[in-house]
């Protein structure tokens, strides 16, 4: 009896306690909340697609209802920074082309027959106030290729170019050429292959000579000529000279549209800047007086600044040499009177102050040692010369003098 009571006194108070108990997830302020694992803080620059294996995922139960491992948030891996695009190699610079030689002057040298030795001249004038040409002409008036025993061209080019620092070397030569060639003890006649042969073999061997001393080859084609059997002939040596001079790689000057007429005839004078009409050939037909030889000289400059790339004088603003030092301004001299001068020897001023002259004591000989006695001058106290060097005042005639033109 005591216990039966025992168990419904039990039975009424269990479910009480249960109303009392709080419930998990209630809005019970009391109740216990669930922490929240804090999210990774993601990086600005870190790409959104990197972000997502960076979220924590939710604990899952196993498949046989036990409490399933909690998934680990993946470790962000360190986004390696982008490779930075690869800088192009800046292309070689490809070495400036300088005109001349170290120092900015083309050295030039002119070989050849008569018309060179005009050539040559020619240029000298041109270029005389072009300080990046230094032109310097060897001719032998009567040579050429054909005749080696009058002149060896082949023999002396090594000599005249030695220690020279030739930048390059003009030929123009071949008028002379149109007879027999000696080849041993056979006399070869021009007009036949085997001369065509012998030729260019001689046209050969001066190219290799040029170019065997490091300069430049420019050869000068023959002009027309007068006579017009000679003009025949002189053509078949001028092709000769063309095919060798190309094949070898040097330049090849043609100047015959320049010294011909509209109808390609030779041309005996030319018109120059003022619209006159010069003569620039020889009575002979064959050479150059000085007209024509300024002529061809001027053609052949600008063919060579054109090939070497360097412009007129006058647009590239060269006033003097390269290696020149600068003009030093002259002094002044402070002086209280009139200077009064020449020029003594060896170019050295002789200058006289006025003042000098006035304070001399008259009489008196001044000593060598003094500009006036450089002059070997000797001047008077008050005297007319002493006016005039010390005030610097023009004194007229005397009355009555034929150059006195005073009126009354």
């Amino acid at each position: 009896m005591r216990l039966s009571g025992l168990l419904l006194l039990m039975c009424l108070t269990v479910p009480a306690l249960a109303q009392t108990v709080p419930q998990m997830g209630t809005s019970n302020t009391e109740s216990l909340e669930v922490p929240v694992a804090p999210q990774p803080v993601v990086p600005d620059e870190i790409a959104p697609e990197v972000i997502a294996p960076l979220q924590t995922t939710e604990p899952q139960l196993g498949s046989e209802g036990t409490e399933g491992v909690v998934a680990q948030p993946e470790v962000p891996q360190a986004v390696p920074a982008a490779e930075p695009a690869a800088v192009a190699a800046a292309p070689a610079t490809s070495e400036v082309k300088r005109f001349g030689g170290q120092d900015g002057v083309f050295r030039m040298m002119v070989i050849g027959d008569r018309m060179a030795r005009g050539l040559g001249a020619g240029l000298e004038r041109l270029t005389e106030l072009d300080p990046r040409f230094e032109i310097i002409t060897r001719q032998n008036d009567s040579s050429g290729l054909a005749r080696p025993e009058v002149y060896d061209w082949a023999g002396a080019v090594p000599k005249v170019l030695k220690g020279g620092n030739f930048d390059g070397v003009l030929v123009f030569m071949g008028a002379n050429d149109r007879q027999t060639i000696k080849v041993n003890s056979m006399q070869i006649e021009f007009g036949t292959p085997e001369w065509d042969i012998a030729y260019r073999s001689r046209v050969d061997a001066l190219l290799a000579r040029i170019s065997g001393e490091g300069a430049k080859v420019y050869w000068v084609n023959l002009p027309p000529m007068q006579d017009p059997l000679f003009e025949t002939d002189v053509r078949k040596i001028a092709e000769l000279q063309r095919e060798r001079v190309v094949a070898a790689g040097g330049q090849f000057l043609d100047l015959t549209g320049d010294l011909t007429d509209n109808a390609g005839s030779f041309l005996l004078t030319d018109v120059d800047d003022q619209g006159n009409e010069v003569r620039i050939r020889d009575r002979d037909g064959i050479n150059f007086i000085k007209a024509g030889n300024t002529l061809i000289s001027e053609l052949v400059l600008s063919s060579i600044r054109l090939r070497e790339g360097a412009g007129e004088l006058a647009a590239t603003g060269v006033e003097e040499r390269p290696d020149a030092s600068p003009l030093q301004e002259p002094e002044i001299p402070t002086v209280l009177s009139p200077v009064f001068g020449n020029a003594g020897i060896n170019d050295e001023a002789i200058t006289i102050e006025a003042q000098v002259i006035a304070s001399t004591p008259a009489q008196e000989m001044i000593p060598d040692s003094s500009p006036l006695g450089k002059l070997g001058l000797k001047v008077a106290r008050n005297s007319l010369a002493q006016r005039v060097y010390l005030s610097g005042e023009v004194v007229g005639a005397p009355v009555g003098r034929f150059d006195d033109f005073n009126v009354g």
